[in-house]
């Protein structure tokens, strides 16, 4: 399911992740190509994808973030309304090596049978 963020909001601080009647938060990360977000549970896949998806040719910027998705039932609309907060002082970016480990700790947990990523800690 392709998530539409009715706002995206720059926050100091995430808040702890919730579950209950009409409000769900997960922290994690987000990935921002262009003007374009996406939401990830682990650094691990957002940061493959954000790297691989500054190698395209229509991407000129990336940004990968400290982040928490929201989803909150909405009485007046009738639906719910997704919310991404994100720290911005949170920006991740590393060198040669940081690159590398990361990238190998995404490549240890794909299994091709399935579209999810083992979290292995």
């Amino acid at each position: 399911m392709r998530i539409t963020y009715s706002s995206v909001v720059e926050v100091e601080r995430l808040k702890q992740p919730y579950e209950g009647p009409g409000l769900s938060r997960s922290n994690g990360y987000a990935v921002m190509l262009e003007d374009e977000w996406f939401w990830f549970s682990a650094l691990e896949p957002a940061y493959a994808f954000g790297r691989a998806g500054r190698m395209c040719a229509q991407v000129g910027s990336w940004g990968l973030f400290e982040a928490a998705t929201e989803a909150r039932y909405d009485d007046r609309l009738g639906r719910d309304v997704f919310t991404l907060y994100y720290v911005s002082a949170s920006v991740v970016s590393g060198d040669s090596a940081t690159d590398r480990r990361i990238l190998a700790a995404f490549v240890s947990g794909v299994d091709p049978r399935s579209s999810q990523w083992r979290v292995e800690r």
